[in-house]
């Protein structure tokens, strides 16, 4: 017979007898479940369309990692994060904090918030002009911190301009947004941010409209953030450099739908989607000679356009431009390949035991390659 656990137990013993409980919570602080967002808009003439502008994307944070959003304009990355940050509505699928469906009643959209904060693309479009950095703060303060005093906010305050390196903090709290750089803004939407003691941060691409010199600084900043509080990031950006440096894992999301994603390292080493191979040859690399960009980049021309979302492709949405391309991918969805250690990829390539061709050529050199084939066919 088992013996019972006495009365009185020590801190480990508590611990131990507390952990089958523990393991029943949430893996994820945020979560969304193949959400899709499909807005409806007037044409000049009355007619209505819908736009497709996000399919059946799922998003997983934990607490304390930092997951990067890739793709190019329009992709839908921004679409997403404003789903997440609850100002759109997901035309379906559903949204989970801490494992719980999110309500759309009025006290719980407060409480979300308190929660999960977006930092927005442009610092100067999201502080008041008329106010002064202190009013910015002290209202987020009013709203989800109300058991602070008149003191206590200032304090708080204080805090929070101090933690993003904007000292003294009493002069930049008397400054209105005019009056600081781009990235001592940017420094004061974090620190409005984080005044309601968040769990989880989106950050639409919030240092593209910095200088280079400071942007470093902001990634240290975002770095410094998870690793103290434990906060969740959804970092949105073009930079592949900068998801490499910040990030631990990549999704890469093309015409309103997520195509790959993985550890940084082996979706930037061996991408396995020929968009993600695109994306990662596009990006600037100082090593790079200049006939090797000539190479690289001979048949960008070629490249065409992003499809539109009111009537996007049949089958594989890049499959107009991918020089992979089969005849599946014109007709038929890609299924999604899990390929270990949480990679996974939606390529008919692997299907078809062609993913080897990803590692063995270039984009442009493929591109090349088909050019040529059709030519001889026609």
């Amino acid at each position: 017979m088992t013996e019972s656990v006495p009365e009185v137990a020590s801190a480990p013993d508590r611990q131990a007898a507390q952990a089958p409980e523990q393991t029943d919570a949430p893996t994820y602080v945020l979560e969304a479940r193949d959400v899709s967002k499909h807005f409806t808009v007037r044409g000049p003439l009355g007619r209505t369309s819908v736009v497709r502008a996000v399919e059946d994307a799922t998003v997983r944070l934990r607490p304390g990692q930092i997951l990067a959003l890739v793709g190019e304009s329009g992709s839908g990355k921004t679409t997403l994060a404003r789903m997440l940050a609850r100002f759109h509505e997901p035309t379906q699928g559903e949204i989970l904090l801490r494992g719980e469906p999110v309500t759309g009643s009025r006290r719980a959209q407060r409480a979300y918030h308190s929660e999960v904060q977006l930092i927005f693309q442009d610092p100067f479009g999201a502080l008041n002009p008329l106010h002064r950095v202190r009013y910015n703060l002290d209202r987020a303060l009013r709203l989800h911190q109300p058991h602070l005093t008149a003191a206590g906010r200032e304090q708080r305050m204080t805090e929070l301009l101090e933690r993003v390196s904007l000292t003294p903090a009493a002069e930049f709290a008397a400054k209105f947004p005019h009056e600081l750089s781009g990235g001592q803004r940017q420094r004061v939407v974090i620190a409005r941010a984080l005044a309601v003691e968040p769990k989880v941060l989106l950050g639409d691409e919030p240092i593209s409209m910095l200088d280079v010199s400071i942007r470093l600084e902001m990634l240290n900043l975002l770095q410094r953030l998870r690793t103290e509080d434990g906060l969740a990031l959804l970092y949105i950006t073009h930079d592949i450099a900068g998801a490499r440096y910040l990030c631990d894992e990549i999704a890469v999301m093309y015409a309103g739908q997520m195509v790959e994603s993985g550890p940084k390292e082996e979706v930037i080493s061996s991408p396995q989607h020929p968009y993600t191979k695109l994306l990662i040859e596009s990006s600037p690399d100082p090593e790079r000679g200049v006939g090797d960009r000539d190479e690289l980049f001979a048949g960008a021309d070629e490249l065409g356009e992003p499809p539109s979302l009111i009537d996007p492709p049949t089958g594989c949405r890049f499959h107009p431009r991918c020089p992979f391309a089969m005849p599946e991918c014109a007709t038929e969805a890609p299924p999604r390949t899990e390929l270990g250690d949480g990679h996974w990829a939606t390529c008919w390539l692997h299907v078809k035991g062609r993913a080897g061709e990803l590692a063995e050529t270039t984009h442009a050199a493929a591109t090349g390659a088909r050019r040529g084939t059709l030519q001889e066919a026609s």
